[in-house]
């Protein structure tokens, strides 16, 4: 049995652009232009699906490292990210 790689961001941002591109163009039938559209929205959804893992990650990497005492630029944080982190346990990193 084969198991089949889920696709990356990319190649579902690359096929989300070309199924654009298609539609665009206007000459697809309608059922076809239909089948495109559907595909498209699946894409997208795998899209922000992807985006949402990888921003979830890059939370958690901060939040280990606000609990390791390293200083993190409270700048680079996501506003709606940080409200657990507000408490007063980051540090904020001087000024260059």
């Amino acid at each position: 049995m084969s198991q089949e790689k889920e696709p990356s961001f990319e190649a579902c941002l690359g096929r989300l652009e070309a199924i654009v591109r298609e539609i665009e163009a206007g000459n697809l039938d309608l059922d076809t232009a239909i089948a495109r559209f559907t595909e498209g929205m699946e894409l997208v959804k795998r899209c922000r699906a992807l985006l949402t893992a990888a921003e979830q990650k890059i939370c958690l990497l901060l939040e280990n490292e606000v609990q390791e005492g390293i200083a993190v630029p409270v700048e680079n944080l996501a506003k709606e990210r940080t409200n657990g982190l507000q408490g007063g346990s980051i540090r904020k990193s001087p000024p260059d």
